[in-house]
């Protein structure tokens, strides 16, 4: 049989290795793919850490913040409630004084409603001579707080306490007054009379007899008294008010 050679010059070529030579060569990497992986893997890792680190640094700020905010509502709320302790302290002081001047407003008409109820009492063939006001024991003055116990310029606590303590030394509302009523009865049944009057009076309370002597004057005889008795705070609805100036 005859043969034709149709490849180009040169000897006949095997085709295997014809064919590896016509193959396109694929770059290959020289280390083991299990070093690769495990490479990878540790990339993955440190972008995992570092996206976990850049979350916390923002949280971390965030909570930073918002404990500052906070802390700034804390010392807003605290000079606050100092405040509204320092006007409920002035608010009771103030209500304590405007009871002792009602006190005092109260019985500023005392004398005028006394002299009109001892008028009132007088029964017939009894006179008169003397009117007069029992001394009062004054209050003793209330301790000035040391000076050692002075509080501190920020401590709201002693700030109270130093107020409280002013709230105390308030002078107390005088007490009801005594008075003593000097005259002279024409008889026993008629001083009796007068002190049963006094009693029955809603203003006048502890009538007692204090000494009576019979005495005569231009050829009469009638009988020297004096009695002791007290003021009463009557019933509001026992008494009648009216303007001291008049309402046009």
């Amino acid at each position: 049989m005859i043969e034709i050679n149709l490849l180009p010059s040169g000897g006949p070529r095997r085709p295997a290795a014809a064919r590896r030579e016509r193959a396109v060569g694929l770059p290959t990497a020289g280390a083991d793919p299990r070093v690769i992986a495990l490479a990878g893997a540790a990339l993955l890792v440190v972008a995992l850490g570092g996206f976990e680190f850049w979350r916390q640094g923002a949280h971390r700020t965030e909570l930073t913040a918002q404990i500052e905010r906070e802390r700034q509502d804390s010392l807003r709320l605290a000079r606050t409630i100092a405040l509204m302790k320092s006007l409920e302290s002035r608010r009771d002081t103030i209500e304590q004084k405007m009871a002792v001047i009602r006190s005092v407003d109260g019985r500023r008409y005392l004398w005028p409603h006394l002299m009109d109820e001892i008028s009132r009492a007088v029964p017939p063939y009894t006179w008169l001579t003397k009117v007069s006001a029992e001394a009062q024991a004054a209050a003793p003055a209330p301790a000035a707080p040391a000076a050692g116990a002075a509080p501190a310029a920020g401590d709201s606590s002693k700030k109270t306490a130093a107020a409280d303590s002013g709230k105390a030394a308030l002078p107390p509302a005088p007490p009801p007054p005594n008075f003593n009523v000097e005259g002279n009865a024409a008889t026993t049944q008629a001083l009796t009379r007068f002190m049963k009057n006094l009693e029955a009076s809603p203003f006048i309370r502890d009538v007692a007899l204090v000494t009576s002597e019979q005495t005569a004057s231009e050829g009469r005889t009638y009988l020297k008294f004096t009695l002791e008795a007290r003021w009463e705070q009557p019933d509001s609805t026992l008494v009648e008010t009216v303007p001291v100036v008049p309402v046009q």
